[in-house]
């Protein structure tokens, strides 16, 4: 159990070690802190300063050269020649006004003399060059010795600060010799300069002031120095610096530790602590770690590998580089307090890395997890926001309007000035469009209380159509759902009346029969029943056995039909033949019925691809249609013709019975127009044919005008 976890602290000290040595090896290995950069520059900062400040500090006494763009802008510094006079009347003429209406000569006059006089100098200023080069060369002279002044102020703070440096130096143009402190044999360091290589400042401004809007720049001092400077061992000690030389060695130590032990860890790896990945699956925070989203184990693993890289080690190598306040307690303890942070996210960081490499053994299956995460799916959908371009369009100009609307508030805030731009941007851009969104959004809102009302059953109130947008097509379609739910629903409250019909009628015919056969039946069983009544009997009970057989027959067939398990065997058929046969064999039944059948037969054939037997019974099934339900006295009209490529047959008739105006439930199984069922009839003969005309892709059509009935039924010809 404790392998796993030394393998991984283990393999954190290696990863962290090996980072600080190569990230702060170069610096310190092999080096002492007066090879640092830090040191180079502290000794570059000493040497100026000790230049400027003691060897040869600055006098007040440059020639300063003045350009013509400088007396260019020292006249125009206040504008034109005429601005300036302007500025110089509008200062003083209130004041003589208001002096002469209190008959104050005397002020008048030392006001008008003070005016005056300014107005001489400024028109002085655009006639003569001389007299405002004069003027600049006073002002850097001021500005010199401004500067001057603040570099001198910096001298106790620069004795204090390189308290610990001694030298013995002389200036070789004037022999004068600069000395402080007492040089020793054994300093920390040392330098020596001599005539080939003397001590000189660098070659840069010395100074910049900017004082009374006057650019001066103080040259560096071009004098030079030989003779030595040290840095006393005891002195810095003592000083705040010498922590610098303490760290140094610190983190130079601390480095070598931190090597050592990443090699020692390295040996380890290899030898007793080999890396065995069972160990890390069968964890039991491992089967929990699997189950999480995609999102959240790479959220996890990110943020752990931040922690652990970025902050913690970035952190460590910058307390052991930067942070020491001469107290070594203190640097431990920084020291080790981020470490361990540090081992920790390395440790969880690794763990992490390895149950990764477990789960997913293969790119398809992180492509997979990723194709279920929350990320990949909200992105899937974010795709959509331009699915109506003019909608995402909209989107994207409202986030617009409203950053930038943000950020000028806050410039508003920051900067009053930007009010004059902000408040014409809200009325004119922002509020329009955002008056604009919040009616759209209100539309939306319209639309999904219609949508839920549509959902509770609410199907007779109009969604309003605002506009061309998207959302009014929305509306539009939604009009066109609820239009079709409401057939739906009533088409579905036809079909529970049919349903309840049919339910009836069908135990109407059938229990009709077999209450005949069942009283016959009975009687039969009388004793004393004469041969001549039971001959009687019996026919009656065929007659209505074969009735009922025919019922049942008949509702099996459409069943069948509809279901689409009738199979066709079809075949070039000669549709006028087939109707000849079909009327002749009907002839004695069309005789005896009272009805006068007036029959057209085309004078050519016309041919169908029809299952024959199959049609035929479509043909036969029309014909008694009309037998049993025409007017009797009445003429039977039948016609068959060819038109526009399809073979159409044509029956009309003037009928019994009332039949209403819903002539399509009489497709309807046990439906009829004999609604007191007092006919032979089944009620399954139309729906039977229509189930074959529709199973050869035909189309079977019927009209009622009044009495008058007519179905036309039609195929495609060959």
């Amino acid at each position: 159990m404790m392998k796993k976890w030394l393998w991984l602290i283990t393999l954190s000290i290696v990863l962290i070690g090996i980072f600080s040595v190569m990230e702060l090896g170069p610096k310190y290995f092999g080096k002492s802190y007066l090879e640092t950069t830090e040191f180079k520059e502290e000794y570059n900062h000493f040497i100026n300063r000790l230049i400027v400040l003691e060897l040869d500090p600055p006098t007040s006494d440059t020639e300063f050269t003045v350009s013509e763009d400088e007396i260019e802008e020292y006249r125009t510094r206040y504008g034109t020649l005429a601005q300036q006079i302007q500025s110089i009347q509008d200062q003083y003429n209130p004041d003589i006004e208001e002096a002469l209406e209190n008959e104050n000569d005397s002020l008048v006059e030392i006001l008008t003399e003070e005016r005056d006089g300014k107005i001489e100098e400024i028109r002085n200023n655009f006639s003569d060059d001389e007299t405002v080069r004069e003027k600049i060369q006073e002002e850097k002279l001021r500005a010199e010795r401004v500067a001057i002044n603040e570099i001198m102020n910096d001298e106790a703070n620069f004795s204090s600060f390189y308290s610990y440096y001694v030298y013995d130096l002389i200036n070789t143009e004037t022999g004068e010799n600069f000395t402080k402190g007492v040089l020793n044999s054994r300093p920390y360091y040392e330098k020596e300069y001599t005539d080939a290589v003397p001590l000189q400042a660098d070659n840069e401004e010395m100074f910049y002031t900017n004082y009374n809007n006057t650019d001066t720049y103080l040259p560096a001092s071009n004098a030079e120095f030989t003779g030595t400077i040290q840095i006393d061992r005891e002195l810095l000690a003592a000083s705040d610096n010498g922590a610098s030389i303490i760290q140094h060695s610190t983190v130079k130590n601390v480095l070598y530790i931190m090597g050592a032990l990443a090699i020692a860890g390295i040996v380890l790896l290899l030898t007793k602590l080999r890396f065995e990945q069972n160990n890390f699956v069968k964890m039991p925070f491992y089967s929990k770690w699997k189950s999480w989203p995609f999102e959240v184990k790479a959220g996890l693993l990110l943020i752990s590998a931040v922690l652990a890289l970025p902050f913690g080690l970035v952190g460590t190598l910058s307390v052991l580089d930067y942070i020491y306040y001469n107290d070594i307690s203190y640097f431990i303890l920084q020291t080790l307090k981020y470490l361990l942070l540090t081992l920790l996210f390395f440790v969880l960081t690794i763990l992490q890395i390895v149950w990764i490499v477990s789960h997913y053994k293969n790119t398809e299956m992180v492509m997979e997890e990723f194709k279920n995460s929350y990320f990949f799916r909200s992105m899937q959908m974010a795709r959509f926001a331009f699915l109506k371009k003019s909608i995402g369009v909209q989107m994207l100009i409202l986030l617009i309007v409203i950053f930038f609307w943000g950020f000028g508030t806050l410039l508003v805030i920051i900067q009053q000035a930007a009010i004059i731009v902000w408040i014409p941007a809200t009325l004119f851009i922002g509020l329009p469009v955002l008056l604009f969104m919040m009616k759209r959004f209100g539309y939306l809102n319209i639309l999904m209380d219609s949508t839920r009302a549509i959902a509770d059953g609410s199907l007779n109130e109009q969604i309003p159509v605002r506009g061309r947008s998207p959302l009014a097509q929305h509306a539009i379609h939604l009009n066109r759902l609820k239009e079709g739910v409401r057939l739906s629903v009533s088409e579905q409250a036809k079909s529970e009346r049919l349903k309840t019909e049919l339910i009836t009628n069908v135990s109407h015919d059938l229990r009709t029969p077999l209450t005949s056969i069942i009283t016959y039946t009975d009687l039969m069983k009388t004793p004393d029943l004469s041969t001549e009544d039971r001959l009687m009997y019996a026919e009656i009970l065929d007659r209505k056995s074969q009735r009922l057989k025919t019922l049942i027959e008949d509702l099996f067939e459409v069943s069948k039909m509809a279901s689409g398990n009738m199979e066709l065997h079809r075949q070039r058929v000669d549709f006028t033949q087939l109707k000849t046969q079909a009327f002749a064999e009907h002839a004695e039944d069309i005789s005896s019925s009272g009805l006068d059948f007036r029959i057209s037969i085309p004078e050519q054939p016309v041919y169908i691809m029809a299952d024959g037997q199959k049609w035929w019974r479509v043909l036969d099934n029309l014909i008694l249609n009309a037998i049993k339900y025409a007017l009797p006295g009445t003429r039977v009209f039948a016609s068959l013709k060819e038109t526009n490529g399809e073979a159409e047959f044509v029956m009309k008739n003037v009928t019994r019975f009332e039949l209403g105006e819903n002539t399509d439930e009489l497709f309807e199984r046990f439906k009829r127009g004999d609604v007191a069922r007092q006919t032979e009839g089944s009620g399954l003969g139309l729906a039977i044919a229509q189930s074959i005309v529709d199973l050869h892709s035909g189309k079977m059509k019927i009209e009622v005008d009044g009495d008058l009935f007519k179905v036309t039924v039609s195929l495609p010809s060959v």
